[in-house]
């Protein structure tokens, strides 16, 4: 028992030699957070170059960052064709995995060549069109550049365009079967059916507060007898002047048709 106080002793006096009572507090510094955006170098602002995939049975455009802009890296990332996003928003390549190699003879000139592998030769049905249109509009897309040759092993390829096989460098207007479709604004369509109706409904044809003829005075029925004027009766026209004895001179003297002559 007396061993352990001991070492206990000993241990509270090596412990109270080492650290001692902080007088007051002491600040600390904290890194801030980086506002840097992350990702690979040139992700965001970098360099860019134009591949062209397939969506349908056309092409269509899409950009990829890169290091090194040029017609190597955009064929480069034409190999390695669309992302898994690009896949499931229905994007797709005609192109097998495979090195394709560009040869410009000098600067500006209008004509590339580009050197393809055995993998390029063995495209099948109308995969073939795409693949090479997918490889002429990449490598069109730069600068001063038109056509394309596709050679193989040194030696001019057949390739197919719109109007059949041909050796001969080939650009965008071989292919316009293919090309992105041109992008405008929709017209406003003019509205038809229950948005705009024949005819204006508010005036209908005819006035049908204003009926044909006169309602108040129907056909057939005579107008009633003007009134006469109250206070004057049309006075009888006397036969003759009459006697005393009530008869008139006239009928007396016979000169009244129809009635007798009295004796």
């Amino acid at each position: 028992m007396r061993r352990a106080a001991l070492a206990l002793a000993a241990v509270l006096g090596v412990t109270s030699c080492g650290l001692g009572v902080q007088p007051g507090p002491e600040p600390v510094d904290i890194p801030r957070p980086s506002t840097a955006e992350s990702g690979p170098p040139g992700a965001l602002d970098g360099p860019r170059v134009t591949v062209w995939f397939v969506r349908g049975s056309r092409l269509e455009p899409v950009e990829r960052p890169t290091d090194r802009p040029g017609i190597d890296a955009a064929l480069d990332a034409l190999v390695v064709g669309p992302t898994r996003a690009e896949v499931v928003d229905g994007l797709r390549t005609a192109l097998s995995p495979q090195s394709l190699m560009p040869d410009r003879p000098a600067s500006g000139h209008p004509v590339v060549t580009v050197e393809v592998a055995r993998e390029f030769t063995e495209v099948a049905g109308g995969n073939q069109l795409l693949a090479t249109a997918q490889v002429v509009f990449t490598v069109t897309g730069f600068p001063g550049v038109e056509t394309v040759r596709i050679t193989a092993d040194g030696s001019p390829v057949e390739v197919p365009t719109d109007d059949g096989l041909t050796a001969e460098p080939v650009g965008r207007d071989d292919y316009a079967s293919v090309a992105a479709p041109e992008r405008s604004p929709t017209p406003t369509a003019p509205s038809t059916g229950a948005d705009a109706p024949t005819g204006n409904p508010a005036m209908p044809t005819g006035n049908p507060s204003m009926p044909t003829g006169n309602p108040s005075m129907p056909t057939g029925t005579r107008s009633p007898a003007a009134p006469s004027t109250p206070g004057r009766r049309r006075p009888l026209r006397a036969a003759g002047r009459r006697t005393p004895d009530g008869m008139s001179q006239d009928r007396k003297a016979g000169r009244v048709p129809g009635d007798p002559v009295l004796g």
